[in-house]
């Protein structure tokens, strides 16, 4: 994620600009946790690639204790910022893959919102089994940023394109985001083979799965996002992509690719107005597992 961890990257408008998750989320992720042992508690949540701390906030209140992490000093900072008149929330610079202010088994619920793509996945695993208690939750969950234009089906491809062709963002992202497109699903062979239970894989709405049952379960609602849009805030949210930011470092002169994209994306739907609402149907995956207990 060497883009999101850059110093000049605009942390303020993508914590301005990034989806929400719902407000129910946290409260599926304790009830899975709480489920999964008679003595699971909610003291400690440490919320890893926390970026400017959107789901680190969410946890206040849940726990005791919430501690958000994160590879990048400069997306701390508007955590920090964003975060002055809470409940207080620790915020550490540290790497997913190595969390040494944590003591071993310390950690009840671990989570990741929209990163855990990034990371050196065996590593992190160890490291997640390491801090969190027997029986701990890990849950990563997460949004393509990919959808289904409802009353748009004519977008969709237009969208897809943009995000991945190969002429368009495809060749400009950082290493790590196919995973995503992918809904995490290598992290489901990794764990199995360190022995985590009760692992749960739930995407939605899980067309692009289809031919890996066996890893996958497709919800019937989704539990991850909540983002509501108009046409001008997608282009806001579009403009907090990686992908974008790499595009124009390369060709500098060239016209703004969102802005070309959303006049696409507009003539194809016959909408002028930027502030009308857009109904999409945005492509989530929820991963939950439990720490060996031995």
């Amino acid at each position: 994620m060497a883009t999101y961890s850059s110093k000049t990257f605009n942390s303020s408008n993508y914590d301005s600009n990034r989806p929400r998750y719902r407000d129910s989320l946290a409260d599926t992720i304790i009830e899975y946790h709480r489920a999964q042992g008679p003595n699971n508690h909610t003291g400690l949540a440490v919320d890893v690639a926390t970026g400017t701390g959107i789901f680190a906030r969410q946890l206040q209140g849940k726990f005791s204790r919430v501690v958000g992490s994160d590879i990048s000093a400069t997306m701390l900072q508007s955590a920090r910022e964003a975060n002055s008149n809470q409940i207080p929330i620790e915020f550490v610079e540290s790497p997913a893959e190595a969390l040494p202010f944590l003591n071993s088994g310390t950690v009840d619920v671990m989570t990741v919102a929209t990163g855990a793509h990034w990371f050196d996945m065996e590593r992190f695993v160890a490291e997640a089994e390491r801090v969190l208690r027997p029986n701990g939750t890990l849950a990563i969950f997460g949004y393509t940023g990919f959808g289904h234009f409802v009353d748009y089906p004519q977008c969709d491809a237009i969208f897809r394109d943009f995000g991945i062709g190969p002429t368009k963002l495809g060749p400009f992202w950082d290493r790590g985001r196919e995973r995503l497109v992918d809904n995490y699903r290598e992290y489901v062979p990794i764990l199995s083979k360190n022995k985590w239970q009760d692992v749960q894989r739930i995407v939605y709405p899980g067309t692009s799965m289809e031919g890996d049952s066996q890893r996958f379960t497709v919800g019937t609602k989704p539990v991850v996002m909540h983002f509501e849009v108009t046409w001008r805030t997608l282009e806001d949210f579009l403009s907090t992509w990686s992908g974008p930011v790499n595009y124009h470092k390369k060709y500098p002169s060239r016209p703004n690719i969102t802005e070309q994209v959303m006049r696409e994306l507009m003539d194809a739907a016959g909408v002028s107005d930027r502030d009308a609402k857009v109904n999409i149907q945005w492509e989530e995956v929820l991963l939950v597992g439990r720490r060996p207990s031995v």
